[in-house]
């Protein structure tokens, strides 16, 4: 949604532009006797005009403004149209065949009063509030519609939260007869069978874990971590022996919180789609780091050649979703598509 916004802004940028220079250029034909040069004046105008425009409301608003950093904001803002202003005077008055201190002497000498008013009112003056109020109306703009779109996606949120806990409570069975009944079933296998009872005790551990400790915005990292430890090793019983799987740095990353499940669609896609090429490669490998105060989490799995390699459903989109609202501008998803390999890296900014 937010990429297809961004293509939005640039057609809105493009009609602004053409609709503000048929009116700037006709404006400018009252002062400026020939066409042509009305045009070229026109043009320098737009130009630096949108310039400053863009690089406020693409470069400062998100890299400052919405930070909070304020005074950065500011000061950014200022040399921006401080710069765009300069520009436009200078342009202006090489249009005219001048230079700016030849120009200003000469006119000032022979037409005083009334160049000086209009070197410094209209066209000093005037440059530098053609580009504040053009950013400054952008600014405004695309503020409202992040917030307007921010309020939508939170909307959105809400309402498939509500659902999911509708369904949750509809198929909710009573935790303790659900651990008493894996006991008993625990106690039931043979000592001798060591292998069922582990499965026992690590699925025990997974439903302990969405019972009783996802129920808060964010959880340790090693319980989230460990968490994605059992369900790939339980996955590995029931899965094929000529399917390869690991992973690689779950048991040393710790230290930080994160989101509850932000991972285990990723990990769980891994599974769904991994090929099953006889006399194949067959792998899923995992992995998790830490770099540079980034978290790092990847995964690879090979996939069928004859079929298609996009992972679709609303795991990875909820994901995609859940990333935007609670790590905005603090994490990045990437996924890479060749050799008949689907590899995708998330990392996200530890606070």
């Amino acid at each position: 949604m937010l990429n297809h916004y961004g293509r939005k802004r640039r057609v809105y940028y493009l009609i602004f532009a053409i609709a503000f220079a048929f009116v700037w250029y006709l404006f400018k034909l009252g002062g400026f006797p020939k066409p042509l040069r009305a045009l070229f004046s026109t043009i320098i105008d737009i130009t630096f005009s949108i310039t400053a425009l863009v690089v406020t409301v693409e470069l400062l608003l998100p890299k400052f403004f919405l930070k909070k950093k304020y005074l950065q904001f500011t000061a950014g803002f200022l040399i921006v149209s401080l710069a765009a202003a300069l520009l436009i005077i200078t342009c202006q008055i090489g249009l005219m065949g001048y230079t700016v201190a030849g120009y200003y002497q000469k006119n000032l000498t022979q037409y005083r009063e009334h160049f000086y008013y209009w070197f410094w009112s209209d066209l000093v003056l005037g440059s530098y509030f053609l580009v504040s109020f053009i950013s400054l109306g952008g600014f405004a703009i695309r503020l409202s519609f992040d917030r307007i779109i921010a309020a939508r996606q939170m909307e959105t949120l809400e309402k498939e939260r509500n659902i999911a806990e509708l369904e949750t409570l509809k198929n909710q069975i009573n935790p303790h007869f659900l651990f008493n009944a894996l006991n008993t079933i625990y106690y039931k296998i043979d000592r001798v069978n060591t292998p069922a009872r582990l499965m026992v005790e690590q699925f025990s551990s997974l439903l302990r874990y969405q019972l009783y400790e996802c129920d808060v915005p964010e959880v340790e990292i090693e319980k989230e971590l460990k968490f994605i430890i059992n369900y790939v090793e339980l996955q590995k019983k029931r899965l094929s022996e000529s399917i390869m799987v690991g992973y690689d740095g779950l048991d040393d990353i710790e230290g930080f919180l994160i989101a509850p499940f932000i991972l285990m669609p990723v990990v769980e896609n891994c599974f769904k789609h991994v090929s099953q090429i006889k006399d194949g490669e067959n792998v899923i490998a995992i992995s998790a780091a830490m770099k540079d105060g980034w978290f790092c989490f990847e995964t690879i799995n090979t996939v069928n050649g004859m079929v298609s390699t996009e992972k679709k459903g609303i795991g990875l989109s909820n994901v995609k979703k859940r990333l935007e609202l609670i790590y905005p501008g603090n994490y990045s998803l990437t996924i890479d598509k060749a050799n008949e390999k689907f590899k995708l890296t998330l990392t996200i900014k530890v606070k």
